[in-house]
């Protein structure tokens, strides 16, 4: 047999060059195609794939986190983004604080803390505004529904809108307060009031009012309120007020009916 040219060398080579590449390209191709119809079976809209655990509150629903992600039942993991959900729950004025994030095996932990109510405070058109301790309004309504929180009269807030947060001076200066005592003593309260003089009063369950003085120095009240707070508390005291405006409490006792 004659030996092979040089040429016909070369071009065997390269022959079984293209073959080799033909040969990858395919398999590269049937890889893809394989890939390609995995995502696509994985992110079909029927297809059911992890589950959801909601932590912190009564309000959500898988529903809701489905919504929020732009997506349907039943829950698909590969269609959930858990960054899109907890971007969606951190603009939603119901929540302080919101997390979510995937662990094994594909549950979607959703973490949230409810942002609690402190005040009812006058808005614009006689309605009133739900408002949060950092001054967020959580709602917005034509009466006072619950209560959940102390009514705040003397002051109001203008023309407010879920969602927007308070920048009148004083009733910041009230938020602040609140958020420096005790809830047990805040559930007490049934109205905060600020007169003409800027003085503020507080009207508790137990049928009498507490005078606090002056708002400028409404911070420095705090501890004194819940020294007096304590002290009272669970006990039968009939009195028309007490006043916490000066350093030491005065308690202004009812007079006794004579028969």
């Amino acid at each position: 047999m004659n030996e092979m040219t040089m040429r016909e060398k070369l071009r065997v080579r390269r022959k079984q060059r293209r073959l080799r590449m033909l040969r990858l390209l395919t398999i590269f191709a049937v890889i893809a195609a394989v890939f390609v119809g995995i995502y696509h079976y994985l992110h079909r809209p029927t297809f059911a794939c992890g589950s959801v655990a909601i932590h912190g509150t009564k309000h959500l629903t898988e529903e809701d986190i489905l919504q929020l992600a732009g997506s349907q039942k039943p829950f698909n993991m590969f269609n959930v983004d858990s960054d899109k959900v907890e971007e969606a729950l951190r603009h939603d004025v119901r929540f302080k604080n919101a997390h979510a994030e995937y662990k094994w095996p594909g549950v979607l932990h959703i973490n949230v803390q409810e942002r609690q109510p402190a005040l009812y405070v006058e808005n614009a058109y006689q309605g009133y505004a739900k408002v949060g301790y950092c001054g967020t309004v959580m709602d917005v309504t034509s009466g006072i529904p619950d209560d959940n929180a102390p009514m705040l009269t003397g002051e109001d807030c203008g023309s407010l809108y879920i969602g927007d947060v308070v920048d009148n001076k004083n009733v910041l200066g009230i938020l602040q307060f609140l958020d420096s005592i005790d809830l047990e003593a805040q559930n007490q309260f049934v109205e905060i009031g600020i007169d003409k003089e800027r003085n503020v009063k507080v009207q508790l369950k137990v049928g009498f009012p507490i005078l606090l003085g002056p708002i400028d120095e409404l911070q420095d009240k705090s501890e004194l309120f819940m020294t007096v707070f304590n002290e009272i508390k669970g006990k039968k005291i009939v009195a028309e007020y007490i006043d916490l405006t000066y350093s030491k409490p005065y308690i202004r006792l009812k007079d006794k009916v004579k028969n």
